[in-house]
């Protein structure tokens, strides 16, 4: 469905990718340093600490993501390019060229070798389900991004809502955005702001709009990511798990998720393939 006929933000304010990498044979130098290569001109967001620069944002963004096995897995809709990757390369910038760039030398290396590549593309977008006071409660004192030293995780949840909630009316859509009460005053359930609260100072997050439009067959509504410290693993899964509650959160009956993946924040290619 059209953005502007479901009453949400058409304005594009930057582009992003999820290239997916299974590689059964594994890497080595070689792949490694062909790899780094394909980063180069680009700012590796592995070793920076707050918000891009326009300038590194025109010339495009990578970060390399070693697999972290079992810690996510499938959801709803299955899709093993995803739950099967081995590695994960997150692209972000101003434009799409740059990153459609990496991306096409990046299959010709994996390709190759016997390996395959899994996109997911989003674009981002200014908050469409808000207000001033929401604003100040779930981003004024919102994690900034920092280095992957200091939030090592990297989590991608894709997303797409069910038919019956793209055909709502938009004032019904935002306010499962917000708490119920009940005659008497008394909340009946937190809503997806209230559920996520705990997660807001400890858990950097992302989200990438599908560029078509939303309720389409095939991919996904929404791409999630998030970035936050070891310590924080804890919160995060309670941060999910409140939102996967529909008794807490009614609009997580409208949700069909993709596979949950996990994955450390490496530096440069050759950390791909070590284990700690």
């Amino acid at each position: 469905m059209d953005p502007a006929a479901l009453h949400m933000t058409t304005e594009v304010t930057g582009h992003g990718r999820f290239l997916f990498v299974r590689l059964p044979g594994g890497g080595g130098p070689a792949l490694a340093r062909a790899l780094d290569r394909l980063g180069e001109g680009m700012e590796n967001m592995h070793a920076v600490d707050g918000n891009p620069s326009g300038e590194a944002l025109r010339r495009g963004r990578f970060q390399l993501l070693r697999a972290e096995r079992g810690l996510g897995g499938e959801r709803d809709i299955p899709h093993p390019g995803v739950a099967g990757a081995d590695f994960l390369v997150r692209l972000e910038g101003a434009s799409p060229e740059p990153l459609a760039a990496y991306e096409e030398a990046l299959r010709a290396l994996i390709g190759e070798r016997g390996g395959s590549v899994e996109a997911l593309v989003g674009v981002q977008k200014p908050r469409s389900y808000t207000s001033h006071a929401m604003t100040q409660f779930a981003y004024a004192s919102a994690l900034p991004p920092g280095p992957g030293a200091r939030y090592p995780f990297g989590v991608v949840t894709p997303q797409s809502k069910t038919p019956e909630w793209w055909a709502m009316d938009w004032m019904r859509r935002e306010a499962f955005f917000l708490p119920r009460y009940g005659e008497d005053g008394a909340m009946i359930a937190e809503g997806h702001a209230l559920a996520a609260r705990a997660g807001i100072p400890c858990i950097n997050r992302r989200l990438l709009h599908r560029p078509e439009g939303y309720g389409l067959p095939g991919g996904y509504d929404f791409v999630g990511y998030f970035e936050f410290a070891e310590a924080d693993a804890p919160i995060f899964r309670a941060v999910m798990e409140a939102l996967r509650d529909r008794a807490r959160n009614p609009e997580w009956a409208y949700v069909r998720e993709g596979p949950e993946w996990w994955g450390r924040r490496v530096g440069g290619a050759a950390a791909l393939w070590e284990r700690g």
